[in-house]
């Protein structure tokens, strides 16, 4: 048994021994090969060079490395700006050696390009980015390249910025943006560019918003309708209804949608939708809702612009299709007062066909727009000859209103009186209760 396990023993320590002396072997061959590559570093006759680097793979070879070898003699032609062979030994490495090495190809590339020859700057770059695609880097070679060109400061920004769109570093983006903006004046645009260069919701934002602010305002309706920034488009909507112009308002807000539903965004329809909705525009809804493909929402929205249009007969039969009993007997109730106030809102809609048409003076500075006085002279004088009869309408209007026995429909009907400047000057606008006596009114109070 002893004798057994003293074999044992001497063979466990022979083999030991072997492996080593074979490890040391080994290694010194490994050590043999990295003095044979830093030797043809130095060398520069080329033929020599080869020798050495064969007789570098050799010993390698004989101490035990396969693929990992290839990642030092990849290392050595790089040192020597071969970079043809360092890319054709990096390609024999395992996948991310590989990636290691032509990353290192690509950075060797971008200082090439940035201390040597500017002749050579765009050929260099461009193969730094092909290696950098190799390495699987695309955006931090693009961002890294992108920074070079932003240290050398404002006059190569647009160079920088190529390269950080490639690379997606918005943040590094809106840091140039943010230095045009800082200047002030036409950087400001200049500012605005950079940010929808970003193609973001938030680049789109900021660069619209820059342009409204400085009131240009077409530029800011692309931006925003670029985006999708709802807000941003109904801030200039609103504008347009508080300068009396509607349509056009309507029209801008049709295009948001029609920007949601080349986005297929139907989330952001049925918002907006809502939204306009909210606001009492009906029929503009109804659109909407049609686009967001909620064909439900876009009857019940046709039949309560028919109610406020009081095309009573049309509103109760789209009703009756969405089979809403309630809003039929609601309005069958209220027929008669219903069908005074129409006769009132019908001849309204008459005298302000025929009145004289105001032109609007845009201030050059400013960019506001206001009534012509001239117009608005002439607006007022339409006005004083038929004050009285819009007065006694005014006055019919409340009498009716207060006949109404469903609060919801008096809803809608203050939605469609509220529209005339003479009903909000005569009458209280939430309780339609008279607020001005005859004596009180004057020919402006009157206007439609």
């Amino acid at each position: 048994m002893k004798k057994n396990i003293y074999k044992t023993l001497t063979i466990m320590a022979v083999l030991v021994t072997a492996f080593s002396f074979q490890c040391s072997a080994q290694n010194k061959e490994i050590d043999k090969g990295n003095e044979y590559l830093k030797k043809a570093i130095e060398q520069k006759d080329v033929q020599k060079r080869q020798e050495l680097i064969t007789k570098a793979q050799e010993s390698f070879t004989k101490g035990g490395m396969k693929k990992e070898q290839y990642a030092l003699i990849g290392d050595a032609y790089l040192q020597m700006k071969d970079y043809t062979q360092a890319s054709s030994n990096y390609s024999k490495c395992d996948k991310e050696q590989k990636k290691e090495g032509m990353q290192k190809i690509a950075e060797a590339y971008v200082e090439e390009a940035f201390s040597g020859e500017p002749k050579n700057e765009v050929k260099n770059l461009t193969k730094a980015m092909s290696f950098y695609d190799k390495a699987g880097a695309t955006k931090e070679g693009a961002t890294a390249i992108g920074d070079r060109y932003y240290e050398k400061g404002p006059e190569s920004y647009n160079k920088a910025l190529d390269y950080y769109i490639r690379g997606a570093a918005s943040e590094k983006i809106q840091r140039i943006a943010q230095n045009y903006f800082e200047k002030g004046d036409e950087n400001e645009d200049k500012a605005a560019e950079v940010y929808l260069k970003m193609k973001t919701k938030e680049g789109y934002k900021k660069g619209g918003d820059i342009y409204y602010n400085r009131k240009e305002f077409q530029k800011a309706i692309d931006a925003y309708l670029a985006g999708g920034i709802g807000e941003g488009i109904q801030k200039y909507a609103d504008y347009l209804y508080a300068e009396n112009r509607g349509e056009e308002a309507d029209n801008l807000i049709l295009k948001l949608a029609d920007s949601y539903s080349e986005k297929k965004d139907d989330d952001g329809l049925e918002a907006l939708a809502k939204r306009v909705m909210g606001k009492g525009s009906y029929d503009l809804a109804a659109k909407i809702y049609d686009k967001a493909g909620n064909m439900s929402m876009g009857d019940k929205c046709r039949a309560y612009d028919a109610l406020i249009g009081f095309r009573l007969d049309e509103a109760k039969t789209t009703f009756n299709s969405l089979a809403d009993a309630a809003a039929v007997k609601m309005i069958s109730d209220n027929d008669k007062p219903l069908n005074a106030l129409k006769d009132i809102a019908d001849n309204f809609e008459e005298l302000k066909k025929a009145a004289p048409f105001v032109n609007l003076i845009t201030d050059s500075v400013s960019g506001k727009s206001y009534p012509s006085p001239s117009d608005q002279k002439t607006l007022e004088d339409y006005y004083k000859s038929i004050s009285t009869p819009i007065y006694n309408n005014v006055v019919l209007v409340a009498t009716n209103f207060a006949k109404l026995n469903s609060e919801e429909l008096k809803k809608y009907v203050k939605i469609r009186f509220n529209k005339y400047g003479a009903i909000r000057n005569i009458l209280d606008k939430d309780t339609f209760m008279q607020k001005k006596q005859k004596n009180e009114v004057k020919a402006k109070d009157v206007i439609l």
